[in-house]
């Protein structure tokens, strides 16, 4: 992809701070983009601060003599800020890094143990700041979250949850005056505790001047420094001066192979030298060339090979003879460097001059869908070499799908339980997926089917590390043939080319340090400063391995060397075994001091339920109740687990309009997964009395609730008196709509409070039961009770004990031929 301009376009960013509409070249993507916005100052008319910018170089280079003329400013003017606008330069000021001032090896050793110390107190302190942060804003968001009485929400002893955030922030180490500022705020009304940490800062880079000799213990301290800290800069040349400014020219700027414009490339990189000079006023600047590796790939040069050191040894001395030529005054000059955001700026193209990351790249599709594509120099590199495209994109990118996969296919899939509606989620993802396992995400296919259909556990669906493939018992084989298939291998090692032009596509995992190190040595003749070796390790990777790559640099003549380790994986997790009792031996003769006696003092209970969903039965029991608050019918259906548990609810409602019975019939369902995921009702119970929103006012056709001050407020009444035991919710007087106005109920004459024997058909559903209820039984209340304790067994034959009507007479005894028990005595009961 050409780097030309092209045309200007205004385009939308969502930034960490803000939201904010920029002017920019339409070719360039978002991060580039981003990284132009940033060097710019947040200017979001690009264009123009970028020609603001090169008017100022105009100046700066006047007062020091750069130009000749009115018409080489105005010349300098138009086309740097067109190389600007175009993509095919980048320039900024940077910071050198601090250098650490030595006299002999043992107090280098002791300013890099104190490095590390500073190191791990930063580190442990920012973990620790934001840690009880985290926790003081969960206290302000449990006082938010509790709804009623504000000054019982902000009460421990009164609102649990606030008990155990104050409980888990004491934990992470907040102090109870830290905790009670919390609370405060919160009531205030502060929502949300904003934490900055300006004195935790990542401290600048430090620069440990060695020379060319350094002792065994001094490389082992080194190696440490630089693989704890990531901001070790190694100088084994004590003469090398850090840069004030850098900048670089992209190199697939200007074509390749027999199209690639010599001529352009050489006014443009002493365009950047005039620019640089300006830009320094006599400081030392870096100059760079901008994807190196590319530049080699795409002439079909291995970066591994003589060819390609040559290559690279030409164009470095063409680029030097340009620079000085075009402005002498510039002091430094062409290097390798590294500059993550300079190579930003630049649409990728580092100047560190290291291996490249391979033949793929990603491009983002306009509606800003980042998408894994083939890149510029690989396309370039297989039309030089003569090999198949077409072959090679299969290989590269894939055939994005798994129909006809190996090992995993869309036929194996259904064999496991997909339907077209998982499969599609599936292939929809596909293309923006670097790995197979990531198109079955529960986010993807959904939790349900994972937990309900393939039995994932409901506690690893949530683990970053959480694999759908091998739930469903797919093999590594399986695996990475499907991915093979479908995403791409990102390796060019197939048919498509011929062995020995493999190595031109190798990437810098392939290769490891040591061409990189030689390509730098190679290099030395034609760089104006000495070149600086940038090295990301593995996360993994040992102190050993840093020491390791520290003597290689030095003995190959390297003469600045940084180490840095990648960031570790957000799922990286440490494997510890379970605890282990100490053993017996140890133990069994110690003498145990005597038990003081345990004084609990229960603040809460805390029962942790199963996040699995748990299914109703498919014929269910429950009940439905028909209701009319403040004139508007409600039905109220709810279906019941096989113990009688709640377990869903429905509420219907007639003669409102549409969206309110969607409303009220989502609000069920929604009310239901709840339930069936284990939310106590209590919890819903709580949450929804006394809410206030019409319809409103007395309730008709409920014999316990007789008012409510909303459809909620009604429903989870019921429930509660229903489900709960919890009386209290009931009121009798349907003029008092308020939290005060509550009464213990008034029963009906069909009621149980009238103390008469119900009928069991009234409780128990026939057509559930499918007849299985004898139409004799009946229920009756406690008073019954009581009554057949005091009646005579002769007049009521009900047994006091079980209830059941078959109380005999036994001699002078009264027995039930139920249970057995003794009723009483015949004389009682007749006189």
């Amino acid at each position: 992809m050409s780097l030309e301009s092209g045309k200007m376009e205004r385009r939308t960013l969502e930034r960490s701070s803000n939201v904010v509409e920029v002017l920019a070249p339409a070719a360039w993507p978002n991060a580039q983009v981003e990284a132009w916005l940033d060097w710019a100052g947040g200017e979001p008319d690009l264009p123009a601060a970028i020609f603001r910018f090169a008017e100022e170089l105009v100046q700066a280079g006047q007062r020091q003599g750069l130009f000749e003329g009115v018409g080489a400013r105005g010349r300098f003017r138009r086309e740097l800020g067109a190389a600007l606008m175009a993509g095919r330069i980048a320039l900024r000021p940077v910071s050198s890094p601090e250098p650490i001032a030595l006299t002999e090896d043992h107090d280098l050793a002791e300013r890099l143990s104190r490095l590390r110390a500073e190191h791990r107190g930063l580190n442990a302190a920012r973990q620790a700041a934001l840690a009880m942060a985290a926790c003081c804003q969960g206290v302000v968001d449990a006082i938010h979250r509790c709804q009623g009485d504000p000054d019982a929400c902000a009460d421990p002893h009164r609102n649990p949850s606030l008990a155990r955030a104050a409980e888990a922030a004491r934990a992470a180490g907040a102090s109870d005056a830290a905790i009670l500022d919390a609370i405060a705020l919160a009531r205030a009304g502060e929502t949300r505790l904003a934490v900055s940490l300006p004195d935790l800062a990542d401290p600048p880079q430090a620069l440990a001047l060695v020379g060319r000799q350094a002792s065994a213990p001094l490389q082992r301290a080194l190696g440490l420094a630089a693989w704890e800290t990531g901001r070790l800069t190694v100088a084994f040349d004590a003469s090398a001066e850090g840069a004030s400014a850098h900048g670089a020219v992209a190199l697939m700027a200007f074509g390749s192979g027999d199209d690639f414009d010599e001529e352009a490339f050489h006014r443009t990189v002493g365009l950047l030298a005039t620019a640089l000079a300006a830009m320094t006023d006599g400081a030392p600047a870096a100059l760079g060339l901008g994807g190196l590796a590319e530049w080699l790939a795409a002439h079909g040069h291995a970066y591994d090979s003589e060819s390609g050191r040559a290559a690279a040894l030409s164009l470095f001395e063409g680029a030097g003879r340009a620079a000085r030529l075009a402005c002498p005054q510039l002091v430094g000059g062409l290097t390798l460097f590294e500059d993550p955001e300079l190579a930003l700026m630049l649409g990728g193209a580092s100047p560190a001059g290291e291996p490249w990351e391979g033949p793929v790249t990603f491009a983002e599709t306009a509606d800003g869908q980042v998408v894994r594509v083939m890149s510029e120099a690989a396309l370039c590199g297989l039309r030089a070499v003569g090999a198949d495209l077409d072959g090679a994109r299969w290989r590269l990118l894939g055939h994005g799908t798994l129909a006809d996969a190996p090992g995993i296919d869309h036929a194996a899939l259904t064999a496991r339980g997909f339907t077209e509606h998982e499969i599609g989620a599936v292939e929809a993802a596909l293309p923006y997926c670097a790995i197979l396992s990531e198109a079955f995400r529960p986010e993807v296919i959904g939790e349900g089917f994972l937990a309900d259909v393939l039995g994932a556990p409901g506690e690893d669906l949530h683990d970053p590390r959480f694999d759908a493939l091998r739930v469903m018992g797919f093999s590594d084989a399986d695996i990475d043939q499907a991915e093979a298939y479908a995403l791409g291998s990102s390796r060019l090692d197939g048919p498509e080319l011929a062995p020995e032009q493999r190595s031109i596509f190798l990437t810098a995992d392939d290769l490891g340090p040591a061409p990189y190190l030689a390509m730098l040595a190679h290099l030395a003749p034609a760089l104006a400063r000495p070149a600086q070796a940038d090295f990301t390790l593995p996360w993994d990777a040992t102190p050993q391995d840093v020491e390791t790559l520290l003597t290689q640099a030095q003995e190959v003549g390297v003469p600045l060397v940084r180490i840095a380790r990648a960031e570790p994986a957000a799922y990286q997790r440490l494997d510890l075994p379970p605890p282990r009792e100490a053993p017996r031996s140890e133990t069994a003769h110690r003498p145990q001091p005597a038990p003081e006696p345990a004084v609990e003092r229960v603040v809460e209970r805390v029962v942790e339920r199963e996040r699995a969903r748990r299914k109703l039965p498919d014929r269910r029991k429950g009940y439905i109740q028909k209701a009319s608050v403040g004139g508007h019918k409600v039905y109220l259906h709810t279906g019941e687990y096989d113990e009688g548990e709640l377990g869903e609810i429905f509420i219907d409602m007639h003669k409102e309009g549409a969206a309110f019975r969607s409303l009220m019939n989502n609000f069920a369902i929604a009310v239901s997964i709840g339930l069936q995921y284990g939310v106590p009702l209590d919890e819903f119970v709580e949450a929804f009395v006394f809410t206030r929103f019409e319809p409103a006012g007395p309730v008709t056709g409920n014999d316990s609730v007789r008012s409510a001050t909303s459809i909620l407020d009604y429903v989870f009444r019921e429930l509660g008196v229903s489900y709960l035991g919890r009386d209290d919710l009931a009121n009798a007087d349907p003029d008092e709509l308020n939290a005060d106005g509550l009464g213990r109920g008034k029963a009906d004459e069909n009621s149980l409070a009238a103390g008469e024997p119900q009928p069991a058909s009234r409780y128990i559903s026939k057509g559930f039961s499918r007849g299985a209820a004898p139409d004799n039984l009946v229920v009756l209340s406690l008073a019954d009770h009581r009554a057949a304790r005091a009646a005579s067994a002769q007049a009521a034959d009900v047994c006091p004990s079980c209830g059941d009507m078959a109380v005999v007479r036994k001699g002078a005894s009264l027995i039930c031929e139920t249970c057995g028990a003794r009723a009483g005595r015949f004389d009682d009961a007749t006189g």
